[in-house]
């Protein structure tokens, strides 16, 4: 362009970006992959008789403002109509104009479209965003809507631009305004597929390759494709992927290292999310296998229970499920002490290698319609909601909505968008993903019914088939008298939980056991004990009502500070040193009399004893 032809466009020399420009002076950069029919589809709208003005219509991250810039570059190597040739292509951001210089946005938004008048056929102007022209400038000011400043020039066909907007902002702003969406012509860009991604990034990345000094192996392209897609839900690929390139390679070339491969990658991944490497590179096979017997070992008297956890989660991981929602959706039933959250926690830890990728919420906490904002954040106060931050920094967990009958019923209604279409609007009007997330709700809706069939016919596991279905239907009845069935219809398991027999208690309280026998150990300390022991916690530490509960209190408020107080007594800590416990004298009967019952103790180092130890 000559110096004289640069003095009739000032304001959009100032205040737009040449694209043609830019593209021109390192091309290979602009090279877009994938996206030949949409960079067609642009050049034929360009130039129809009406409607000429494309704009791109797609998720951010999709790749629409690449799609322009491959527009541009077509433009350098003449790939275009002789109509189009000699476009200039200048990209307006909206945000440059807002300051008061130059007589404050609509003066110089009025000044760039009379630019953009008189020089038609020489410029194509892009504005991503498009929708904030519907109103741009602030109303509150008193100022134009930029909207009516553009649309009558569109309508004379007296300038052409490319716009870009997302779905959701088109149906809302574009759609709604007639005379904005006469003169455009909507070009839909989809995400890639993972395996068109992979082409994108293979074909991009000696960009990166040259830019950072680093070679990245094609096991890297595909493991970011992958992982981004797996872990990053709520961005878009390509983009998404390309960030994870983009930041292994800079890591690397920062460090002294060549190479980018799968590690480097799960690396980056780590960083954004948290989830440990060796959890991010495990295969969905190795993810499950063994999924079952790790259950198991952590949950007792469940088998039913954990069966159904690890068949729905090996549907979810094969992606069979439904796409549009979370990994799958469970609703545990059953009465207190059971096993119900602790399955939650051993999913966590089975699924994920962490007890700590769970979300937890006692639903006691939001028994008032206010609460909602607790979980989804308030826009006046700016408080950013606790469910839906904590998906954002952990999009790959167990969502733990434990005793969800004690929430108001407003409350409970928010989680028909998360269980339906794997999403939920925070505060801000930003959707959070709820896609790689597994939903546990449990419930004490029921208990007493299913004491009640625990004292005549035994465990639900122990009726027939004609037996269970006769009480999951009579359950369900109990559950329609506190919740909608829109509610109860999303979710896609219904657990029943056994009551604990006698047995069951038994391997609990020797789980419980094991566990100190474990934490002991890195004290240089040993544990054994006789069955005395065990009889005496079945008997005060479990119960119909609250099931093994009080277990865990009653070995916390008398084993373990009998162990405690006696190991500080120890003269030296590098000794070795065995625990022997067991318990005498008289239970209570049935006159209630005062439980006699003591555990004794004794401890040994080598071979020297120091005698017994009366605790009560």
């Amino acid at each position: 362009m000559t110096t004289e032809e640069k003095k009739k466009t000032p304001y959009l020399d100032r205040y737009t970006d040449n694209l043609t420009e830019k593209v021109s002076k390192k091309a290979e950069d602009y090279q877009v992959y994938g996206r030949d029919k949409e960079v067609e589809a642009v050049q034929t709208t360009l130039l129809r008789r009406t409607k000429n003005n494309p704009i791109l219509v797609g998720e951010a991250g999709v790749g629409k403002t690449a799609i322009v810039e491959g527009f541009a570059l077509a433009i350098l190597r003449n790939q275009v109509s002789p109509k189009l040739k000699n476009l200039t292509v200048r990209s307006l951001e909206l945000s440059s104009l807002m300051s008061d210089e130059d007589g404050g946005f609509i003066v110089k938004f009025k000044k760039i479209i009379e630019e953009m008048v008189e020089t038609k056929g020489e410029n194509l102007l892009f504005i991503d965003e498009i929708h904030t022209i519907v109103g741009a400038g602030g109303s509150d000011k008193g100022a134009l809507d930029a909207g009516n400043i553009i649309k009558p020039v569109l309508s004379r066909g007296e300038m052409q631009l490319i716009g870009a907007t997302t779905l959701d902002e088109f149906h809302e702003y574009v759609e709604q305004d007639r005379a904005l969406e006469r003169r455009m012509q909507p070009i839909m860009v989809s995400e890639p597929t993972t395996t068109q991604a992979v082409e994108i990034l293979e074909q991009a990345k000696a960009i990166y390759e040259s830019f950072h000094q680093v070679s990245i192996s094609s096991a890297a392209v595909k493991q970011a494709v992958l992982l981004s897609v797996r872990y990053i839900p709520d961005q878009f690929l390509p983009d998404k992927a390309f960030d994870l390139i983009d930041e292994a390679a800079t890591i690397c070339s920062t460090n002294g290292l060549g190479h980018v491969g799968k590690q480097e990658i799960a690396e980056v991944l780590k960083n954004k999310t948290g989830i440990p490497v060796t959890t991010i590179l495990k295969g969905d096979k190795e993810r499950l296998d063994g999924l079952k017997e790790k259950l198991s070992r952590r949950v007792k008297g469940q088998d039913e229970a954990v069966d159904a956890v690890v068949n729905a989660i090996t549907v979810a991981q094969a992606g069979l499920q439904d796409q549009r929602k979370p990994l799958s959706s469970f609703m545990f039933l059953g009465t207190s002490g059971v096993g119900k959250t602790e399955l939650a926690l051993a999913l966590a830890e089975g699924m994920f290698d962490d007890e700590e990728a769970i979300i937890r919420f006692d639903m006691s906490e939001y028994k008032q319609k206010g609460d909602i904002t607790k979980l989804i954040g308030d826009r006046q106060t700016r408080t950013k909601g606790q469910l839906t931050e904590k998906v954002k920094q952990k999009p790959y967990s167990v969502i733990l909505i434990d005793e969800v009958e004690k929430a108001h019923s407003e409350v409970v209604d928010l989680f028909l968008q998360v269980l339906d279409a794997g999403r939920l609007t925070d505060s801000t009007g930003r959707q959070v993903s709820f896609k790689n997330t597994i939903v546990i709700i449990t419930t004490n809706i029921g208990s007493q019914k299913i004491i009640k069939q625990y004292e005549l016919k035994g465990n639900f596991k122990k009726l027939t088939e004609r037996d269970k279905i006769q009480f999951e239907k009579s359950m369900t009845l109990e559950l329609e008298t506190k919740f909608r069935p829109e509610f109860l219809n999303r979710i896609e398991y219904k657990l029943i939980f056994n009551m604990l027999d006698e047995e069951v208690n038994k391997e609990i309280i020797v789980k419980q056991l094991s566990e100190i026998q474990e934490r002991m150990k890195n004290k240089k300390l040993t544990l054994s004990y006789e069955e005395s022991l065990v009889t005496y916690l079945l008997d005060v530490g479990t119960n119909i009502k609250d099931g093994a509960r009080p277990l865990e209190r009653v070995i916390k408020h008398k084993v373990l500070p009998l162990i405690s107080k006696e190991f500080l007594n120890l003269s030296d800590f590098n000794q070795e040193y065995h625990f022997h416990l067991w318990v005498e004298g008289d239970a209570p009967d049935e006159h209630h009399r005062e439980d006699k019952r003591e555990i004794l103790f004794e401890v040994e180092a080598k071979n020297k004893s120091f005698g017994e130890v009366l605790f009560s």
